[in-house]
């Protein structure tokens, strides 16, 4: 469960676990430490979470830390989610075709050789993930030198 932050009118964020004010960079070292984190507007209710990253992202730049490549900030410009959400959807489509089977084998049946089967058909998923990682980076836009 995310961890919720609360936006107020002043811009001020509230830490609603620790009870207490939270600056930009306490929220970066929070994701840092592996804490997911939802950003909530006081006043409308409305899931602030993405504008709030893009502002810690922007703080950590003028920090000097530069999280992200200018090659990568042009990327996220240029096609926005749209690249990473095909390639969770090809992901999920290949699962979603596997997996229906080997489930119904797996119930129908409980012997060693099905827990055989089990792992060849692991082993085509994890072959269909990577066939689907190599698609999405072959639809990368070639980058050009300077």
């Amino acid at each position: 469960m995310a961890r919720v932050i609360k936006r107020y009118e002043n811009r001020k964020m509230y830490d609603t676990e620790k009870r207490a004010y939270i600056s930009l960079e306490a929220i970066a070292q929070l994701i840092r430490d592996d804490v997911d984190i939802q950003v909530i507007d006081n006043v409308t209710g409305k899931d602030i979470t993405t504008h709030t990253l893009t502002q810690v992202i922007f703080e950590e730049g003028k920090k000097g830390r530069n999280p992200l490549s200018n090659e990568m900030l042009h990327d996220v410009i240029r096609w926005g989610n749209s690249m990473i959400d095909d390639g969770i959807k090809q992901v999920r489509e290949g699962i979603d075709s596997l997996m229906p089977e080997s489930l119904t084998r797996i119930f129908d049946k409980s012997s060693k050789s099905d827990m055989g089967e089990l792992k060849k058909r692991i082993e085509s998923l994890e072959n269909a993930i990577d066939t689907l990682s190599k698609k999405a980076k072959d639809k990368e836009p070639e980058k050009s030198g300077n």
